[in-house]
């Protein structure tokens, strides 16, 4: 089964193919937040621009959460309108003896509320009473809570965010799109393998963006990878569509003898494979290195207040090059 989203632009006619994982990576002021406020308006129906899937979308298609880069858990306990715990706590399905709870706070509340109308009408014969949230006792209990957490961390601050997305996401039965902007910004390496841990097995879509590089090895061929350059979103190769257009440039076969000496021999030898798991245990993570710098550049050595990227190998080096191609950038 196919899970994978495309989005048509109806003015520009381009197609554009998301999967479950999409990562938009891009230097400060690339355009990452607004290709996601974009994304936003496509998944809530508000874009009448585009096509998901061939269908244009309408208010209610999708369970769609949007997670700006400041917000933390924190923003979520005030329980507003837009808090992703008040989401939660409306739409979960409580035991059997919840509407039993919540009738007798209605009914107590309504037995107060008539004891105190008839003490102001003691002062104030005309007065009449009104408690707002009779009607849904759920509600008034969401508005009177006080919680919190006691985190000591941002990093924690923003996986509680992460775990509220998460538990939303199983309670629906719409698609869910979950877009977060710099989501990496509060975690180190160990918590970022912990978040794509959690995710692989969600039923969710997420649009990741982020500005600095991530460990490689947490990302796999069935994602999709993005560069933002001034506003325009580049889709990158799977780390092993890279590999191949790099090792087997310019070695077109025309007889089998050929293929055997050069693509061929590549796949075949098990050299591609090898090249393939190499660059993605770099622990440089110098193609998202590359894809969060403005103006990176490939050097035998240290650059000065650039970011230098390094190679070991010639392969390596062509690998780099072949991004930059792909990039638009000048080695300079």
């Amino acid at each position: 089964m196919n899970n994978n989203l495309s989005i048509f632009n109806k003015d520009t006619k381009i197609l554009r193919n998301f999967s479950k994982l999409n990562l938009i990576f891009g230097y400060a002021k690339s355009g990452k937040t607004t290709f996601l406020e974009d994304l936003q308006l496509i998944f809530s129906g508000k874009d009448k621009h585009h096509l998901v899937n061939g269908t244009q979308v309408v208010t209610g298609d999708f369970n769609l959460f949007f997670v700006s880069t400041s917000e933390g858990i924190s923003d979520h306990l005030k329980l507003s309108s837009k808090s992703l715990l008040r989401r939660l706590l409306t739409r979960t399905k409580y035991s059997d003896n919840f509407p039993t709870f919540c009738e007798c706070i209605s009914k107590g509340i309504l037995g107060a509320q008539s004891e105190l109308e008839a003490r102001i009408k003691t002062v104030l014969p005309n007065a009449k009473v009104e408690i707002q949230g009779l009607d849904s006792p759920l509600d008034l209990l969401i508005e009177n809570m006080d919680i919190s957490l006691g985190m000591e961390s941002s990093s924690e601050d923003k996986e509680g965010i992460f775990s509220l997305v998460q538990a939303l996401t199983e309670i629906t039965d719409n698609k869910t799109i979950v877009l977060i902007d710099d989501f990496a910004k509060d975690l180190d390496e160990e918590e970022t393998f912990s978040f794509f841990s959690q995710i692989k097995s969600s039923p969710a879509y997420f649009f990741l963006t982020s500005k600095k590089p991530i460990p490689q090895t947490t990302v796999s061929d069935s994602a999709s990878i993005f560069a933002l350059r001034d506003g325009k979103a580049i889709a990158i190769p799977p780390l092993s569509t890279l590999v191949n257009m790099t090792l087997d440039e310019g070695k077109e076969p025309k007889t089998f003898e050929e293929f055997m000496i050069s693509s061929g021999y590549n796949s075949n030898s098990g050299f591609n494979a090898m090249f393939e798991e190499y660059i993605r245990s770099v622990e440089t993570a110098n193609i998202f290195r590359i894809l969060t710098a403005k103006n990176p550049v490939i050097s035998p050595h240290w650059v000065e207040n650039k970011v230098s990227i390094i190679p070991k190998t010639k392969e390596e080096e062509a690998l780099y090059l072949k991004l930059f191609d792909i990039l638009g950038i000048k080695n300079c």
